[in-house]
């Protein structure tokens, strides 16, 4: 049995920075500063980013607003 998938789980660095809103490079400065994993298959291959990763990282830099 075959299912469908609804939405990728891997995104590209420029999909990702789409997704959450940031610019190529700084997204780039959060894989480089370790703040994000990335998923790389081989030396120079493109940057792939798990979607869940994403959320997380949206959940974790989440901040209330103090009036």
């Amino acid at each position: 049995m075959q299912t469908k998938l609804t939405s990728p789980r891997l995104f590209r660095l420029k999909t990702a920075s789409e997704y959450l809103s940031l610019s190529p490079w700084k997204l780039r400065r959060l894989i480089q500063e370790g703040r994000l994993p990335v998923i790389q298959d081989c030396d120079g291959g493109p940057f792939l980013l798990d979607v869940r990763d994403l959320d997380g990282f949206v959940e974790r830099n989440k901040r209330g607003t103090a009036l």
